[in-house]
C-alpha cells in the first residue's frame, strides 16, 4: 500500500464519494428531524424527566453536528472522516436491528439498515479510500 505525498493532488469527487456525502447528509437531516420531534414532544407530551428529555435533544443535536462535520470532512478529503463514518454506520446498523426487533416501525428499521449498509460499502470503495487516504505532511524546518 503506497502513501500519497503531501504535494500530490487530492483525487476528484467521484460518484462514490458524492454518494457517501449524500448518504451522510441524509442521515444528518434525519437526526435533525429526530431532534425537532423531541423538542415538539417535550412541549406537547407529559415527561417523566424534563432534564433527561433535554439531554436527549442535546445528544441528537450533537449527532447532527457530527454528521454534518463528517460530510464536510469527506468533501475536503480529511482522513479522519473514514473512521468516523464507519463508527456511525455500525452504530446506526445496531439501531436498525433494535428497531426491526420491535413490533412497529419496520420501515424505519429497513431504511436505517439500508443506509448503513450502503454507507459501509461506500466507505470501503476504492475511490473513497483513495480520496481519504492519509497524506504525509511535509516536514517543517523549524531550526
Amino acid at each position: 500500500m503506497t502513501e500519497t505525498k503531501a504535494d500530490e493532488p487530492i483525487p476528484a469527487l467521484t460518484t462514490p464519494v458524492r454518494l457517501l456525502i449524500g448518504i451522510i447528509l441524509i442521515e444528518a437531516v434525519a437526526m435533525f428531524g429526530v431532534a425537532a420531534l423531541l423538542v415538539y414532544e417535550i412541549f406537547t407530551q407529559p415527561s417523566l424527566s424534563v432534564a433527561s428529555s433535554i439531554a436527549l435533544i442535546v445528544l441528537a443535536l450533537i449527532a447532527t453536528a457530527a454528521l454534518a462535520a463528517i460530510a464536510l470532512g469527506i468533501y475536503r478529503a480529511q482522513p479522519w472522516t473514514r473512521g468516523a463514518s464507519i463508527v456511525w454506520q455500525v452504530l446506526q446498523a445496531a439501531a436498525a436491528v433494535v428497531v426491526l426487533q420491535g413490533d412497529m416501525a419496520d420501515g424505519i428499521g429497513w431504511i436505517l439498515a439500508g443506509l448503513s449498509l450502503a454507507g459501509l460499502l461506500l466507505v470501503f470503495h476504492p475511490a473513497v479510500t483513495a480520496r481519504l487516504r492519509h497524506r504525509e505532511e511535509r516536514p517543517r524546518d523549524d531550526r
